[in-house]
């Protein structure tokens, strides 16, 4: 439903008329003079006033409209400037004109808009201006001076909270309100400045609970920011509009945003001020020699520099009895704290605490009453720096980030100050342990470097429970070997490596620092009354442990000393082990120099090479060299046969020698009945030492690698002949059986037949088979035969009814004669059974030895390589067995075999010799 209107219609000839059109249900309308108007303004509060015509209001009139804040609509040719709305004359003026009246009341007629336009231009104008503010006075005074050109208001002021107080920071007009300030809980600002939501207030009267001086009537409050508030008071009630308050919002928006620019700004400068006084103090901490010295400069940096008034450091007393204060600002601070509380939890959490108001915090202790704010740091792993403060929320992000900047540059510096005396001290130690190491290098048995380890021990590292334990022959049990004079009987016992921290140790090579023998899966103490212990791998010979009876008795440096010493003590048991090793090696190889079988010789390596300084008898009658020949000469330049890949072998052998290496590996040398087969094991004088001489012994293994050469040629025979047995036997073998049984069941004997055909193909595989194992073996003793004349009579051996054979003169091969008939036979009944019986066969001489080609089908090319593999034929009758012997006398005699295709599209086997 539409509201109710009260209206005065103002002179013009049609007044009367006007207001008569207007007055309706909602609407009351009464035509009033020029002169008259402004009493009925007071006295009947009209909603608005309508100007007809060309009607001019006198100043005191106008004044009288604004100061009852009612709105003006001309209805006219133009409107007057102070007309808030306008509708041109017309014939049916009413509905429109009530409209624009009802428009000019929520204030959005064309003519306010366009003020509205225009006002929020120049707010962003004057928003320019305040946001070029330097100080938070010209501030206020720019923001003033934007109100008053902007902004609609008989009185307006801006006020800022300090503490409690809300303290005018500009006042416009002539009101008396909000002279003094307010405080931050007090009337309709104290409101804004606590819910932080604008208010327009249309009748102060009707808030009873609101002081107001003088005669305010309406009034628009807004929060600035979180830190103020704007006010803008009318003596007229009802005088601002929801534009009136936009605008409000928005100038108190651009106020806060200058406004927080500049206090950024202020706490920035600050915090960058006391940023820069602190690094300026922090090189002083530097100054500190003891950690006493560095914590009363801490809590003096903090008063002094951070303006903390009370300061706190407190170090964790060792039995975890509470805290123990070190240093403080606070004359009244108690010696010793609980480790409760803040404290106990920034301690044992290792952060942070800020807390802004102690008072209401559930872990606060505070030793002071009253309302207090503090910030708790942790201080290094055992101590705690705190401020306090006697009012709440005393310190902000920056104050706790100073105050742990400062604690950063003070743990930093209690490192380096603790650093510098253990450095100190850990410089005596080492320089003590470097001795006993010089005395450990003089050791010459096993006993004196362990009685000289458990000496520095207990001297340099103050062990005075100490056992070093080796490993026994077994390799299983860790046996005490060395402990301090006056030792208990049980202070340690034998254990298995499977056992204990002892047993871990040495399994896994890795030192343990055992703070609690309580706390450890491992431990198996010989006594009970060990509660703490250090067991370090000695090498990989054992293990070297220390204990106390109390717990936590050693720390991360004892760990990493004792590994030192034990580091020198494993060096120099195995020095002395290996040098009685190599006396005793020496010894031995000396004996055998003189005695053993085989060919030994000793040398020196001169420049990297073996020169022989001594040979024994085996050497001479082996290599066929005497002794007066051998001796200050290379022995490579003897021994060492031109072969591919053997001088390679020997020079890698004598880089190995120039090193001290031991070497035992098989090798071929050249003796006096041509390149043997040797076992070569040559010992240097010195291990790990660079050119020394030693000893080598060559051991013959020639018959023994001949042997495994048979053996790998014999098994792979046996692996055809198992081939065969396993396939080719079976088919002819199945047929057989298969056609007995059909004659015994049938008596037909034309099954008979299968079975004898079945049996002869049996036969013919055994044949070759035979053949292949016999004629597959090491030929015998060569000599010059004539190509021509033995394959003559190789061919009497094959049944050729029609072939025929061709044979060049003049063709001589070195060959075992037997063999390479054999080789002929295979080669021409192979011709025969593949091309025919009328098939040529010619046999020839070539550059590279000798070719037999036929001029038969041939052989693919995808199929020359495998026909040579056992078992491998294209002919029914065939057994596959031909041509792999052929290959296999080819090779005893060191020849090679192609398979190719001769002119004649035939196959033609060359062979090289």
């Amino acid at each position: 439903m539409a509201r109710s209107l009260s209206l005065l219609v103002v002179d013009g000839d049609d007044a009367e008329d006007v207001a008569t059109d207007l007055a309706g249900e909602n609407v009351t309308a009464e035509a009033v003079t020029v002169a008259t108007l402004p009493a009925r303004i007071e006295s009947d509060s009209p909603d608005a006033v309508v100007l007809v015509g060309e009607t001019t209001l006198p100043g005191a009139a106008v004044e009288s409209l604004d100061a009852a804040g009612t709105p003006v609509v001309a209805f006219a040719a133009d409107p007057p400037p102070y007309a808030d709305g306008f509708v041109p004359r017309c014939e049916s003026p009413s509905a429109v004109l009530e409209e624009e009246i009802r428009h000019a009341l929520a204030g959005e007629t064309r003519l306010q808009l366009r003020e509205s336009r225009q006002r929020v231009t120049e707010l962003h104008d004057g928003a320019a201006e305040m946001a070029a503010a330097r100080t938070f006075e010209e501030l206020y005074e720019r923001a003033g001076a934007v109100a008053e050109r902007v902004l609609s208001f008989d009185h307006c002021w801006l006020g800022t909270r300090d503490g409690d107080r809300l303290v005018p920071r500009f006042r416009l007009g002539d009101g008396e309100a909000m002279a003094g300030g307010a405080d931050v809980d007090e009337g309709i600002a104290g409101e804004t400045l606590r819910t932080g939501e604008s208010e327009v207030v249309p009748e102060v009267r009707e808030r009873p609970a609101v002081s107001n001086p003088g005669d305010i009537r309406s009034l628009v409050s807004v929060p600035v920011g979180e830190v103020g508030v704007y006010q803008a008071a009318a003596r007229a009630p009802r005088a601002f509009t929801g534009t009136d308050l936009e605008l409000a919002e928005l100038f108190a928006t651009h106020v806060a945003q200058a406004h927080q620019r500049l206090s950024a700004e202020s706490d920035l400068r600050e915090r960058q001020r006391k940023v820069t006084e602190l690094h300026r103090a922090a090189p002083g901490l530097v100054d500190a020699d003891t950690e006493e010295d560095l914590f009363e400069l801490t809590v003096d940096i903090a008063e002094k520099v951070l303006a903390f008034d009370r300061s706190y450091l407190l170090v964790a007393l060792p039995d975890g009895d509470g805290f123990e204060t070190v240093a403080t600002t606070d004359p009244d601070a108690p010696e010793r704290s609980p480790d409760s509380g803040i404290l106990g939890r920034t301690h044992a959490e290792g952060r942070t605490f800020h807390v802004d108001r102690v008072a209401g915090h559930p872990d606060a202790r505070p030793h002071h009453e009253g309302p207090q704010s503090a910030i708790s740091i942790p201080f290094g792993d055992d101590a705690v720096f705190q401020v306090i403060a006697e009012t709440e929320d005393a310190f902000d992000e920056s104050d706790r980030e100073l105050a742990e900047l400062l604690v950063t540059h003070a743990s930093a510096t209690r490192e380096r100050v603790r650093s510098e005396a253990a450095l100190r001290e850990s410089r005596r130690t080492i320089e003590r342990l470097h001795g006993a190491a010089a005395d450990l290098a003089k050791a010459e048995t096993e006993d004196e470097v362990l009685e000289r380890a458990i000496l520095a021990a207990e001297e340099v590292l103050s062990f005075d429970r100490c056992t070093i334990s080796l490993l026994d022959e077994s390799g299983e049990m860790l046996v005490p070997a060395a402990e301090p004079e006056g030792a208990e009987p049980d202070a340690s016992r034998a254990m298995h490596v499977s056992e204990g921290v002892t047993g871990r140790t040495y399994r896994t090579g890795e030192s343990m620092l055992i703070e609690d023998v309580a706390d450890s899966e491992d431990a198996s103490p010989a006594r009970s009354e060990y509660r703490s212990g250090v067991s370090v791998p000695v090498g990989d010979l054992g293990v070297c442990q220390t204990v106390s009876t109390r717990p936590e008795a050693f720390d991360e440096t004892d760990l990493e000393l004792a590994e030192l010493l034990m580091s020198h003590v494993a060096v120099a048991l195995e020095r002395v082990r290996a040098e009685g090793d190599l006396r005793d090696e020496r010894d031995r190889l000396s004996a055998l120099f003189e005695n053993i079988p085989d060919a030994a010789v000793s040398f020196e390596m001169v420049d990297g090479e073996p020169v022989a300084r001594g040979v024994n008898t085996a050497f001479e009658e082996t290599f066929g060299y005497p002794a007066e020949e051998v001796l200050g000469e290379s022995v490579d330049e003897f021994i060492v046969p031109d072969e591919s890949g053997t001088a390679a072998e020997a020079a890698e052998l004598n880089r190995r020698l120039r090193h001290g290496d031991n070497v035992r590996q098989e090798c071929r040398r050249l003796t006096a009945e041509g390149v043997r087969d040797f076992l070569m094991y040559v010992v240097p004088l010195e291990l790990d030492a660079a050119n020394v001489g030693g000893f080598a012994i060559y051991s013959d293994i020639s018959e023994r690698k001949e042997r495994e050469r048979a053996l790998r040629r014999q098994n792979e025979r046996l692996e055809e002949f198992a081939s065969v047995v396993s396939h080719d036997l079976r088919n002819p073998l199945s047929v057989a059986e298969g056609y007995l049984d059909l004659a015994r069941e049938t008596g037909d004997d034309d099954h008979f037949r299968t079975v004898e055909d079945a049996l002869d193909r049996m036969r013919g595989l055994v044949d070759d088979l035979l053949r292949l194992a016999r004629e597959g073996r090491v030929v015998g003793e060569t000599e010059a035969v004539d190509l021509a004349d033995l394959a003559g009579t190789a061919w009497l051996h094959v049944e050729t009814p029609s072939a025929t054979l061709v044979a060049e003169d003049d063709c001589v091969v070195d060959a075992d004669p037997d063999r390479l008939r054999d080789l002929l036979e295979n080669l021409f009944r192979n011709a025969v059974e593949h091309g025919g019986p009328d098939v040529t066969v010619r046999v020839a001489c070539t550059d590279a030895g000798f070719a037999v080609e036929d001029d038969g089908p041939g052989v693919p090319a995808d199929e020359r390589e495998s026909v040579f593999d056992a078992g491998v034929t294209t002919s029914e009758d065939g057994t596959g067995f031909g041509l792999a012997i052929v290959r296999r006398v080819a090779e005893a005699h060191g020849w090679s075999v192609d398979l190719a295709e001769a002119e004649s599209g035939g196959a033609r086997f060359e062979f090289s010799t």
